[in-house]
């Protein structure tokens, strides 16, 4: 398949993210960028505790560590979920008829998850690669190469 005219490419991560539209041809993918996405993550003490929690039995008065949830990845998933909510209303409103998701593995897994069915039916390609920091023609150019492959 080829990168046509009018197809969208969603470029993420945990904490940026950017949709196009192919406003060139097949041949010649030319990315214009939709909409823009950043978030800054804040450091670890201010997105809350981190010491693990303790649990007390109540029939011995034993103590044991729990497994502390990584607030990073939270926050990350969080930003995901924004991404995919703006993306599922404009499918609902047929703004775009078929979309390349690229992110890294962990943010694409996280966006197979919870995209709706209306959402992945449009998917025409999960690329697994992080491209937020790629200028706009190295990310057409992978973005093309991907699909012909």
């Amino acid at each position: 398949m080829k990168l046509k005219t009018g197809f969208w490419v969603l470029v993420a991560d945990g904490g940026h993210g950017i949709v196009f539209e192919n406003k060139g041809t097949a041949a010649a993918p030319e990315l214009k960028a939709l909409r823009a996405y950043d978030q800054h993550t804040p450091r670890t003490h201010e997105l809350g505790r981190d010491k693990p929690p303790r649990t007390i039995q109540s029939a011995d008065g034993r103590r044991s560590a729990q497994e502390a949830s990584d607030l990073h990845q939270v926050e990350e998933d969080r930003f995901i979920d924004r991404i995919l909510a703006d993306l599922e209303a404009d499918a609902a409103r047929s703004a775009f008829n078929a979309i390349a998701v690229v992110a890294p593995p962990v943010a694409l897994g996280r966006i197979r998850k919870r995209a709706s069915s209306g959402l992945s039916k449009r998917v025409i390609a999960w690329i697994d690669k992080d491209f937020t920091k790629h200028p706009v023609p190295a990310i057409a150019e992978a973005v093309a190469a991907a699909l012909e492959a």
